[in-house]
């Protein structure tokens, strides 16, 4: 038998791969320079990746392998099972547990992690079974979500001397309105302070304080402050609208593409009905493509008649309703298309109608819930 060199026998290993129909293209070098970007911006602070819910739709593991290599402080989850997941990837970077946990799960093992907690039975199962593990108080500074407030806040400190084995390392809390009232997030400031104040004056230094995420970063630069949870913005989303004097503020790069594959082409007619409940008429005679991907992909259902999809330079308007599965496109005035061609849901160029941000505005929303929702079994791919 004759010998395949490697150009014939790579191909051969690749027509014998699965060959997706919807992937995930996640740029390397984007994460990179948006965390070395956001960096620079912060001479006070340093930088702490949030990868909790799927690294925003980027795919956990993947994305904390790029981090980690970053260096930075801490990578921020939410749950016990997503530091989990970090802890089988072996990352080298500490992990700060943000979410609640029941109590009684820290008494199954030790575990290597650093929790923020907000109530005493925390402390009290931490103290009990995760022995000299470090601790990172929330505050609520107005936001009336997690946290201790501020007027609890000496009887918890007078309780924390029950229990010799957690060390207070961290005070934090959350911006509710960063990116837009500048009077709630300098109230939320003062009273912030006015915490560290208190835990001072009893002999508690943390050596981590924290209030900024994404939108945050872009405007608060406090020396109260030394360390920023920054989600969105390394993502390469910016938390401002372009028309916000901040939005410049620094060059970001989206890092997510959503690719899929047209796997029909058919013609319709004038007066023909296109999806669920026939919401789209064709007014003239058409050619439409089917796309494999719909609102479990995470092509939201709000898309439906006003989004788009990009074939080649062109793009191609969502028509009728999206389904589960299935997102119909208008391919009419598209030379060169067929079955097998490539197209594009969601793109990494910001100013393209179908990137993450422009069709969160189309569908009046956040770019968060769009990421947060590409489900987890399409396959993500690193690129440089």
């Amino acid at each position: 038998m004759k010998k395949l060199n490697f150009l014939h026998l790579s191909r051969f290993l690749k027509l014998r791969q699965y060959q997706h129909l919807n992937k995930i293209l996640i740029s390397k070098s984007a994460i990179e320079n948006n965390y070395k970007a956001l960096s620079r911006l912060h001479s006070e602070s340093v930088i702490a990746p949030v990868v909790k819910s799927n690294a925003y739709g980027h795919g956990l593991k993947s994305i904390a392998s790029i981090f980690d290599k970053l260096n930075p402080p801490f990578l921020m989850v939410d749950s016990l099972y997503e530091a989990y997941e970090l802890k089988k990837l072996k990352v080298k970077t500490k992990i700060l547990l943000l979410g609640y946990t029941k109590p009684e799960n820290f008494s199954v093992k030790k575990l290597p992690f650093e929790y923020a907690v907000s109530d005493i039975e925390t402390v009290e199962a931490l103290n009990k079974y995760q022995s000299n593990c470090n601790i990172h108080l929330f505050i609520d500074t107005g936001m009336s979500r997690e946290g201790i407030r501020l007027e609890y806040l000496e009887s918890f400190i007078h309780q924390l001397k029950n229990y010799q084995f957690v060390n207070v390392v961290g005070l934090c809390s959350h911006l509710s309105s960063a990116s837009s009232k500048d009077d709630i997030t300098k109230e939320q400031i003062k009273l912030f302070k006015q915490a560290l104040s208190k835990l001072n004056d009893k002999g508690i230094n943390p050596q981590w304080r924290h209030i900024s995420a994404s939108d945050g970063a872009f405007k608060l630069f406090d020396p109260a402050f030394n360390l920023i949870r920054a989600g969105l913005s390394l993502y390469g989303i910016n938390p401002f609208p372009v028309n916000d004097r901040l939005y410049n503020k620094i060059s970001l790069q989206p890092a997510l593409t959503l690719k899929s594959t047209i796997v029909q082409i058919k013609k319709i007619k004038s007066g023909d009905k296109v999806g669920y409940d026939g919401t789209y008429i064709a007014k003239n005679s058409m050619t439409i493509g089917l796309v494999p991907a719909g609102y479990n992909e995470g092509v939201d259902l709000r898309l439906s008649n006003i989004g788009f999809v990009k074939v080649g330079n062109n793009y191609c308007k969502i028509i009728g309703s999206v389904s589960m599965n299935i997102t119909i496109i208008d391919l009419t005035d598209i030379e060169n298309v067929k079955v097998g061609t490539e197209c594009i849901i969601f793109s990494n160029n910001d100013e393209d109608k179908n990137s993450i941000s422009q069709s969160a505005r189309l569908i009046k929303t956040k770019p968060y819930e769009l990421l947060v929702h590409l489900h987890p079994s399409i396959k993500r791919i690193i690129v440089d």
